[in-house]
């Protein structure tokens, strides 16, 4: 890839100014609204009566030169949460909108799913450069319009390439700042060859030491294009690519038991500040052990993970590989009617590395190895041990998409297909207990885990637009949709049998949906002012998790929303405001309990009844040409109305409490972001400070496990120069600088509940915290030629 994207640069740079000379005989406008027939099935247009805000271009180029990951620009926006594993802002990051987690927001490109269909996620761990490659996105937040791929419970994000440049470009970026964070980049497109091709592509890469101990890590993303353009057709090649090598740290800041009876509570630390001046900030309990002082006052210590042989242990990695291909043709053979199809591929390939101290061989890899202790017991062997867990993934699929626009009329119709095929395996691959590994890893691996998966989806939906009176606008839209999921093998999850045994659980699921998801709603648009309503219902399907890892709780069903949303917008000469009110009833709603799987993922279950009711502001004034001021607040309360919550009790195996008011875990009352922007000529500087109100990590509303408020400001600054003569072939030269967490606030953005038990009737947590950096810098550079 990187000698065709230097090939591709060269070719930038000489391309005959014959192609640049006959460029104008396309009809660039109607080129403009074919690229937009792509997207436009899964967005809603700016009547729609839906709670919306598109991101441009501009924003997400300005962003690309930070390396952080998409979340943390989407999180400028109402109702939007982000943080990273790493505390930088790249590699693995998570995200929430609404309180709704990754795997309920509906993500796609060019129309083309990007969750992971088992998972239902999209893992934002090696995506930081896709906003260099993007044109607009648009995030719906609740059901919102009808998309490809699975459901949107929190909301949905469109995700749009950009179109290709015409006239020959070439850019460069580079970034360097804080823990060694470094981002380079290069995009370029020949611009139009023989009146009618454009290749282009772009390749980026970042790298970073990480705030948290062992998570250094490099990851990146590149982009091939080749665009065929006719004046009422386009046919179009893609191929996306990410990667990554990052440490990991999903455990986050753990505040570990000691001998199962002493925790860091017990030394004064009741949150991560605490922690974090104790000198814990930033200990990773997969790379590292915590040393207990032998008094109160002592000082804590840390211990890099051991060989056998005395060498330290690297880091925990995740190492994943994506690529997709979008094929797409598009055309318009009339003013009245448009056309998509598209073909797409994606591959993926990964693998977790972990280092497992001192853990039992029997309950954790199947390995039945026994040693009687001094006492005469019979005890399972513990042993230090590697293991790599991962999964090969194929996902082929389908979109067709047909509009038709007549005076009052707007309607969409679309059909999409989607089958995935995933094995999931896993293998052990060093055991510190010699005679142990001679006997398992003869060939130098041990697999104690194998199975497959598949999953086919098909859906259907058409909606419409019909226009009526002054400024009315009435919406109806209806998806069907069919899910079959099967999955068999051996789980990496193992139960003891009748002779204390432990073998791998079975799995054995064969599921089947219909789901029908109906949607309407009216809006009145005239003289700057909006008016809107709307009354939407979907359904959505357990994931993997829910059925592998949800204990006591039962087989999961299929959780239902019914979503009423309505409010007002006013469009100024100089300032804008809006609010939007939203009310999305549930009933089996997936929600985090506060409990983690063994690889970090947050584990969910049905609550019964629950709900979401809020209100998202928004406004902005701009009192002089030069100056601005924005801002965006997303208020809500979010409460369950009927949940039995199982706590394991060392007494009785395992407690049942009931709760019908508690706040839902993982939902702040109030998120609220603030922006000052000053433009003048080529100078840009914008001060950006958010706030986001206490969570609790559990769904029981108690103080002992939330999350505390935070709050803390970001300034990114920069300069452009441009050139009305090109300078040694350079048009524009950018000079910028982000300075982070400006006030040097340590706090956690996120966390779970790390261990949670009764014994003699008293109920003990000790939480995890996942943690953003201190102050932290980046400069930037970028030239385009």
């Amino acid at each position: 890839m990187k000698k065709i994207i230097s090939a591709a640069m060269a070719a930038a740079c000489v391309v005959p100014s014959q192609a640049e000379n006959t460029q104008t005989k396309l009809d660039t406008t109607n080129v403009q609204n074919i690229s937009e027939v792509v997207v436009k099935a899964v967005r809603a247009p700016q009547s729609a009566p839906f709670a919306i805000t598109n991101v441009q271009k501009q924003q997400l180029q300005d962003f690309a030169k930070s390396g952080k990951e998409l979340p943390f620009l989407f999180a400028r926006t109402p109702g939007v949460l982000s943080w990273s594993e790493n505390g930088v802002g790249t590699g693995t990051t998570y995200m929430r909108l609404r309180g709704a987690a990754d795997s309920r927001i509906n993500v796609t490109i060019d129309g083309v799913p990007l969750n992971s269909p088992e998972d239902q996620c999209v893992f934002w761990a090696n995506m930081n450069s896709y906003a260099s490659l993007l044109g607009s996105a648009q995030i719906q937040r609740g059901i919102g319009t009808s998309t490809n791929g699975d459901g949107a419970f929190g909301g949905s994000i469109s995700l749009a390439t950009a179109t290709p440049a015409e006239t020959p470009a070439l850019e460069l970026t580079g970034s360097y700042g804080s823990f060694n964070t470094m981002n380079a980049g290069a995009s370029f497109s020949t611009g139009l060859l023989w009146n009618h091709l454009i290749f282009d592509g772009a390749y980026h890469e970042t790298s970073t030491d990480g705030f948290i101990h062992g998570t250094a890590g490099r990851s990146g993303s590149y982009y091939g294009g080749l665009t065929w353009l006719g004046n009422k057709y386009k046919i179009s090649y893609k191929n996306i690519g990410n990667f990554e090598k990052t440490g990991q740290a999903w455990n986050g800041v753990a505040a570990c038991n000691y001998d199962g009876d002493t925790s860091l509570r017990d030394y004064g630390m009741q949150n991560y500040t605490d922690m974090y001046e104790h000198g814990l900030g930033k200990f990773n309990s997969l790379y590292e052990e915590l040393i207990f002082p032998d008094t109160k006052d002592g000082k804590f210590t840390t211990k890099r993970y051991q060989m056998r042989d005395g060498s330290y242990w690297d880091k925990t990695t995740d190492n994943f590989y994506q690529n997709h291909n979008i094929l797409n043709f598009a055309w318009t053979p009339s003013e009245h009617w448009k056309h998509s199809v598209t073909l797409h591929y994606t591959y993926g390939y990964g693998y977790y590395k972990e280092f497992k101290q001192n853990t039992t061989l029997a309950s954790k890899f199947g390995i039945n190895e026994t040693y009687i202790n001094d006492s005469g017991k019979t005890k399972y062997t513990k042993s230090d041990a590697i293991r790599q867990k991962g999964l090969t993934q194929n996902n082929y699929g389908a979109l067709y998409n047909v509009s038709y626009t007549d005076g009052a009329w707007d309607v969409v119709g679309g059909a999409s297909m989607q089958l995935f095929r995933c094995n999931h395996w896993g293998y052990l691959t060093y055991i510190a207990d010699e005679a142990i590994e001679k006997k398992y890893l003869g060939n130098g691996k041990y697999k104690y885990y194998d199975s497959d998966a598949n999953k086919n989806d098909w859906s259907a939906f058409i909606k419409a637009n019909y226009k009526f009176g002054t400024g009315w606008n009435y919406f109806v839209d209806l998806q069907m949709r069919y899910v079959n999921y099967t999955t068999d093998g051996i789980n990496d999850r193992f139960v003891s049998d009748a002779n204390g045994k432990y073998t791998n659980q079975n799995l054995d699921i064969k599921e089947n949906y219909f789901f029908v998801n109906p949607k309407t709603g009216i809006s009145y648009t005239h003289n700057g002012h909006k008016a809107y309503a709307s009354l939407a219902y979907a359904n959505r399907e357990p994931e993997r998790n829910n059925f592998t890892n949800n204990g006591s709780y039962g087989a999961p069903s299929p959780e239902r929303l019914l979503d009423l949303e309505w409010g007002y917008q006013y469009q100024g000469k100089n300032w804008f405001a809006g609010i939007n009110f939203y009310y999305m009833n549930y009933v089996n709603q997936f929600v985090m309990t506060g409990e983690k799987s063994d690889i970090g993922e947050s584990l969910t279950t049905n609550i019964k009844n629950s709900y979401r009711l809020g209100a998202e502001i928004s406004a902005g004034w701009s009192p002089l040409s030069w100056l601005s001021f924005e801002g965006n607040a997303a208020l809500s309360q979010n409460k369950l109305k009927n949940f039995d919550e199982c706590v394991e009790d060392w007494d009785n195996g395992s407690t049942w409490n009931h709760y019908d008011k508690s706040t839902l875990a993982y939902s702040p009352s109030a998120i609220l972001n603030g922006f000052v922007d000053i433009h003048f000529a080529g100078f840009r500087a914008t001060w950006h400070t958010n706030y986001v109100s206490k969570q609790y990590l559990d769904n029981s509303e108690s103080a002992d496990r939330q999350l505390p408020s935070y709050s803390q400001t970001n300034i990114n600054a920069s300069y452009t120069f441009n050139f009305g003569k090109r300078v040694l072939g350079l048009k524009q030269v950018v000079l910028g600088a982000d300075f982070n967490n400006i006030f040097d606030r340590h706090y956690a953005a996120s966390g779970y509940v790390y261990y949670d038990w009764y014994y003699q009737g008293k109920r003990t947590s000790t939480l995890a915290y996942i943690p953003m950096a201190g102050f932290n810098c980046m400069g930037h550079l970028t030239l385009k030629f």
